[in-house]
């Protein structure tokens, strides 16, 4: 059997930040890509199966970074939902043992199919934290928990350096761990090999952690000059979530106001530093803090309106798909897999009615989906493309559409 594939004559937008490439060619071998290029310049072999994407654009999947996923049957059905928006990766931050460890290792197996490949986060936190989780006070009851979760199973830890919007008894000025808390989370997750990322939206809590070298610094709707200059220095990456102050969001909360006011305050603070942390060419990745509780943001929305939100800013559409694949992906050490459409990577692409580099809103419309392959299977196909669906899977399980 004849496991090549070749999807031919789309607009190739490869995720690495070059120019886009007309008339492309991406050539797959199972579940990887082989080459990719200009159609004249890849050799296709006899047999591969086509998929013609003339006039549409190829693309890697979407990283969605800032998500959360737990172990319960709801995200199984969200991560099915975001498969089709074209998110292939999930990163959760709260994909806490034993049930978001499960719910991981299921879907690298087989065993559910046509869910966003999951990426765990567990929570290390403070008593009375904003995050829940592994609740440990003190360095070396932080680091006795960073064991445990890494143990577990932990692709990556979060924490919090601040409080947060959501709950009436706190505010995003609360301090959450101390430093001397965050440098021994910090200092003991990296002997394990495991990156940190910290909810942090204002000081003291984003210097504490820039100091102690967390990896990712997310949110951020009050930061400062002094703290995107840090990240810079660092050679940190920021996660901004700028869609949690977007106008849309703060409507969405008129039964808790405490919310909606404090959201509203950091929303020009918030744009100002993503611009600032643009300018100084800051590593910034695609995050969007998803799902929440209300209904109004359907799953997969928030992420491709973070995309709309990040150009706002001043990002370009390029850019902005670039720390939507490529610099997600290298946030959470994954590069060496996906991210891009390489040789030698998963076949994680999308196929795209418009052009995003044009308006990156074209990715928001979910008729512009046209497929979504996951490590070398169309997992989503739309209506004019159906007879497409699952293309080259030789695998066994569940058949069914996600």
């Amino acid at each position: 059997m004849n496991s090549h594939k070749v999807i031919l004559h789309g607009l190739l937008i490869d995720g690495t930040g070059a120019d886009p490439v007309a008339d492309s060619a991406v050539l797959i071998r199972g579940k990887q890509i082989e080459a990719v290029g200009r159609a004249d310049d890849v050799t296709v072999p006899d047999g591969a199966a086509v998929i013609d994407a003339a006039g549409k654009t190829v693309m890697p999947g979407l990283v969605e970074g800032h998500a959360h996923v737990g172990g319960e049957f709801e995200s199984v059905q969200t991560l099915r939902l975001s498969l089709q928006r074209g998110i292939t990766t999930i990163c959760s931050v709260c994909a806490n043992p034993p049930g978001g460890i499960r719910l991981r290792d299921a879907i690298a197996r087989g065993a559910l199919r046509g869910c966003a490949r999951l990426v765990a986060g567990c929570v290390v936190c403070p008593t009375h934290g904003h995050v829940k989780g592994r609740t440990a006070d003190g360095p070396w009851e932080v680091r006795k928990a960073v064991r445990e979760v890494v143990m577990a199973g932990a692709d990556f830890i979060k924490t919090a350096a601040s409080g947060g919007f959501w709950a009436a008894d706190e505010n995003c000025s609360v301090r959450n761990y101390t430093y001397e808390e965050l440098d021994a989370l910090a200092d003991e997750a990296h002997a394990w090999g495991v990156p940190v990322v910290v909810h942090a939206h204002t000081q003291p809590g984003l210097n504490n952690s820039i100091r102690a070298g967390i990896d990712q610094i997310h949110h951020g709707a009050f930061i400062d000059e002094e703290a995107v200059r840090g990240i810079k220095e660092k050679g940190l990456y920021y996660v901004p979530t700028l869609r949690v102050t977007c106008d849309r969001n703060i409507a969405a909360w008129p039964d808790r106001p405490w919310m909606a006011a404090e959201m509203k305050e950091s929303q020009p603070i918030h744009r100002a530093g993503v611009r600032l942390a643009h300018e100084l060419g800051v590593k910034i990745a695609g995050g969007t803090d998803f799902p929440g509780s209300k209904k109004s943001w359907l799953v997969g929305d928030a992420t491709l309106w973070e995309l709309i939100e990040l150009t706002l800013c001043g990002i370009t559409p390029a850019e902005a798909i670039v720390m939507y694949t490529r610099n997600t992906a290298e946030a959470y050490g994954r590069l060496d897999k996906y991210g891009t459409l390489e040789p030698g990577k998963m076949a994680d692409l999308l196929v795209v009615g418009g052009n995003p580099l044009d308006d990156v809103a074209v990715l928001y419309d979910e008729r512009n989906i046209n497929l979504v392959v996951k490590e070398g299977v169309v997992e989503y196909a739309d209506e004019a493309h159906k007879n497409l669906y699952r293309v080259g899977d030789d695998q066994p399980g569940d058949r069914s559409r996600p």
